[in-house]
């Protein structure tokens, strides 16, 4: 076995890695966008998608989708 040629597993992690790159710009950027998060919510949203790989980013969608149903319905939290 040659040290120099890649195997499957380096393939999978190299795929993983990526796809939780792709998340965490994604959800950065998702994150700047969003007008309703500012102050100490921004850094910790911020926190979360860096240090916690591709469970991070998916948790900030799934809140963003929940708020975001919040304010269509007319129902903010202060309701």
């Amino acid at each position: 076995m040659n040290p120099l040629v890649p195997t499957a597993l380096d393939g999978v992690l190299m795929t993983v890695s990526l796809v939780a790159l792709f998340l965490a710009l994604a959800a950065l950027l998702s994150l700047m966008r969003s007008g309703s998060t500012s102050g100490r919510r921004l850094v910790a949203w911020t926190l979360v998608v860096l240090f916690i790989p591709i469970i991070g980013p998916a948790t900030w969608f799934v809140a963003r989708r929940r708020e975001r149903s919040t304010e269509a319905n007319g129902a903010g939290f202060g309701s």
